[in-house]
């Protein structure tokens, strides 16, 4: 896991941050590292402790059930977000039209 972690999913972040000026990737770094990842993984603790406490019978196939329909619901999700992150060439062109308008 940890080794997925670091190998793909950092290389994966900055790949997506690139089109983007530096006061959008250092907000959207910071925003993804505190919701995205802190609030994630405490959540998903949150409700993973839940379900054990109020479903006894929650076992190993409910698990396996719920954690494939997650990550349907979070492909889809990620693959619906990555249509709004703007090419290379479009937030080069938005950086260009932002500097040319007189402040």
């Amino acid at each position: 896991m940890k080794i997925l972690e670091f190998s793909v999913r950092r290389m994966l972040d900055e790949m997506v941050y690139v089109p983007l000026d530096y006061d959008s990737r250092y907000i959207g770094k910071e925003v993804i590292s505190v919701f995205g990842y802190r609030f994630g993984k405490s959540g998903m603790s949150l409700i993973l402790s839940a379900f054990t406490s109020l479903l006894p019978s929650f076992d190993i196939k409910e698990l396996t059930q719920a954690t494939t329909a997650m990550a349907l619901f979070w492909t889809a999700s990620a693959f619906h977000l990555s249509a709004m992150v703007p090419s290379r060439a479009d937030a080069e062109e938005a950086y260009r039209k932002m500097k040319a308008t007189p402040k």
